[in-house]
């Protein structure tokens, strides 16, 4: 068995013998995709297949345990700048995200067009690791290169129209970036449905639901 093959079942007892025979094989990128293009640390692969539904969701943590234990880079940034990190708050896996952060990943490392796992995290909802990523320094009113739009702006648009792994949090999520110091944009007040919606004016003025 390899250790791709053994993250996409969940076997976290196939895959603790496959790094305790080679430990380096935790920190070497998996391929994957049509044709096997894709190339994904094994960190970010467990949130990757998690996210497909390939994985079923909990069994993720034994799989970042045994990874974590092997000496797997929890800072490692693929060629887009990318960490396990951000693959987590990206994807909706926020127990992978908190767990990463307990074992030093870096809050605030950028991806593709300058976004941070706290614009992803904020998008998706993700309440708890929000609340990790400001806890461990993340700025909350960095704004990414393509959408010119800080955290807030990026919870907004995800309790506009929810991605795929969303938790839905975003009233909270928005409550926690603003009680952090995140700046209030006139024009999300002026928003029809922001304005429609009495708690999401409430979070907008820090206050959670």
């Amino acid at each position: 068995m390899e250790v791709k093959t053994a993250i996409r079942t969940g076997d976290a007892a196939a895959l603790r013998g496959l790094l305790a025979e080679d430990s380096a094989r935790a920190n070497q990128c998996i391929g994957w995709g049509k044709n096997c293009e894709i190339r994904t640390h094994p960190l970010h692969y467990v949130s990757d297949v998690l996210f497909e539904g390939t994985l079923e969701r909990g069994k993720e943590m034994p799989l970042i345990e045994a990874l974590l234990e092997a000496g797997a880079d929890c800072n490692f940034q693929a060629s887009n700048g990318e960490t396990a990190l951000m693959g987590a708050a990206s994807l909706g896996a926020e127990n992978v995200g908190l767990r990463l952060l307990d074992a030093g990943a870096q809050s605030d490392v950028p991806g593709l067009f300058n976004a941070t796992p706290l614009h992803w995290a904020a998008n998706l909802g993700l309440e708890r690791l929000v609340a990790r990523l400001i806890e461990k320094g993340a700025d909350v009113n960095r704004r990414d290169t393509k959408y010119n739009s800080s955290s807030v702006g990026w919870a907004l648009h995800g309790w506009h129209n929810s991605p795929p792994g969303s938790c839905g949090h975003h009233h909270e999520v928005v409550a926690l970036l603003v009680s952090a110091g995140a700046s209030i944009e006139p024009k999300w007040l002026a928003d029809e449905e922001v304005s429609a919606d009495p708690a999401m004016l409430a979070a907008l003025a820090g206050k959670r639901p």
